[in-house]
């Protein structure tokens, strides 16, 4: 299954109905809302049936919206801690978790909320996490230059 980033409001709607839920939100350009997304792809695949979506806050509009769309379902939200996971039962947050991860670590997470899923996670990075944190090199070495923790030259 394709994980495809969409709007916040779209995002709600693929899980507000289920029983059960991930909803993960992001905003754009940030390097791990973009890994996070092959990492709920390796999710979806060994959790057939849960519905995974990502929304991304990407315009004051969709900040703004928080307080309409998910404040009441108990998700909080700020640009401080984005990427967030939730895990939603009938619409409302049970759990949720701060920042990206590798697939297996964030079913670990999962696992010890809802019980494994049908298709167990090796303990290391899938082939499309490992190609697309390589991609992001540069802009992760980017990153942690700008925070003073590393140099732009590196990662190239």
């Amino acid at each position: 299954m394709r994980i495809i980033p969409t709007t916040v409001e779209d995002a709600l709607s693929r899980v507000v109905d289920a029983p059960v839920g991930i909803l993960a939100l992001g905003i754009p350009r940030c390097p791990a809302t973009i890994l996070l997304a092959p990492s709920l792809e390796v999710i979806a695949a060994a959790r057939p049936g849960l519905p995974i979506t990502l929304g991304i806050l990407a315009t004051a509009t969709d900040w703004a919206s928080r307080d309409e769309l998910l404040w009441p379902r108990g998700i909080h939200i700020s640009r401080s801690i984005v990427p967030v996971v939730a895990l939603l039962r009938d619409g409302h947050a049970v759990a949720t978790r701060r920042g990206g991860a590798p697939a297996y670590v964030i079913d670990e997470w999962l696992t010890s909320l809802i019980g494994s899923g049908q298709t167990p996670l090796a303990g290391a990075l899938s082939d499309d996490e490992s190609a697309q944190l390589a991609l992001l090199a540069r802009r992760r070495a980017q990153h942690a230059a700008v925070k003073g923790r590393g140099s732009a030259d590196s990662g190239a």
